[in-house]
């Protein structure tokens, strides 16, 4: 093993350190609160800040780089609390409706819709899921106080504002935790690593669908179709398909079994049984699926 591959086998050993240091840090520090969503936040939200950081390009102790870590974390931050505040304010809402007659099983439902609703427009905002359990956790502790009760407001305000309390004191030591070990991590390693699977950005676009990438409208129509050994086209290559001339459908891979091609150039050969991506105008998508599997006029949709 070369000098370069050992010491980059050891960057990333530190990251999964100091991951797993965060996420006990975290739960330890808010392990007196009451309820299992204050953990799940401060764990969560602490690791995207370390996510956040470590993923940094540049960073050291310069002011530059500080303030670039403030104008990083700050939208999200900010973000982040919105959703949390919104989440707790639905589910307050929600809670006070099956206090008056509102099917529990209805209310739950309506919850999670409408947090998660929310916190989908909140710019800046890195997770639904704080929103939706603040939500929850708000509903579920609103709907154990007896009906009718003769203190019943008193005793929805005192299980707010415990739930307020707890989730928003989760969140910032959440944060606080992610930024002190993602700041030591960051100022060891030699550049900045992304996590594979993190939820704090996207994922790489090996694991994202084409679709998604691509952003597809209805005029677009994205297809996988095999070539069949009817097909015209069958021992023809890419270039003399006229997919491209006649049809305006451009074939992103083929699949096939000893080797995919990604990205073909024009020169590879159609064979039987080789699986086509392609993206074309939604309009011409039926002639190009009768072209490429001849008398078999079925597509499977990416």
């Amino acid at each position: 093993m070369t000098k370069k591959k050992k010491r980059q086998s050891w960057n990333v050993r530190l990251i999964v350190v100091m991951r797993a240091l965060t996420v006990g840090l975290a739960y330890f520090l808010i392990i007196d609160m009451p309820g299992l969503t204050s953990s799940f936040v401060a764990i969560f939200v602490g690791l995207l800040a370390f996510d956040l950081i470590v993923a940094m390009p540049k960073f050291s102790l310069r002011p530059k780089h500080w303030r670039e870590l403030v104008t990083l974390l700050l939208p999200r931050i900010t973000g982040t609390t919105i959703t949390l505040a919104r989440g707790l304010i639905i589910g307050a809402v929600v809670g006070g409706l099956a206090q008056l007659g509102l099917p529990v099983f209805l209310g739950g439902v309506l919850t999670i819709g409408l947090a998660y609703n929310m916190a989908e427009r909140v710019k800046g905002n890195i997770s639904t899921y704080v929103g939706m359990l603040a939500g929850l956790t708000v509903y579920d502790q609103i709907i154990r106080i007896p009906q009718l009760s003769p203190t019943l407001l008193m005793d929805m305000g005192g299980t707010i504002l415990q739930v307020v309390y707890t989730t928003f004191t989760a969140l910032f030591v959440g944060w606080a935790c992610g930024v002190v070990t993602g700041v030591f991590t960051r100022l060891i390693l030699p550049r900045g690593y992304k996590t594979v699977r993190s939820s704090a950005y996207d994922p790489p676009l090996s694991m994202q669908s084409i679709k998604s990438v691509l952003h597809v409208d209805e005029t677009t129509s994205l297809m996988r179709v095999e070539v069949t050994e009817f097909s015209p086209l069958a021992h023809k290559t890419l270039a003399e398909s006229g997919l491209r001339e006649n049809y305006q459908a451009t074939v992103f891979a083929i699949y096939r079994k000893e080797k995919d091609i990604v990205g073909p150039k024009g020169q590879e050969q159609l064979l039987p049984g080789d699986t086509l991506v392609l993206i074309m105008p939604t309009e011409q998508s039926e002639a190009v699926v009768k072209l490429v599997r001849g008398s078999e006029l079925q597509s499977e949709q990416v």
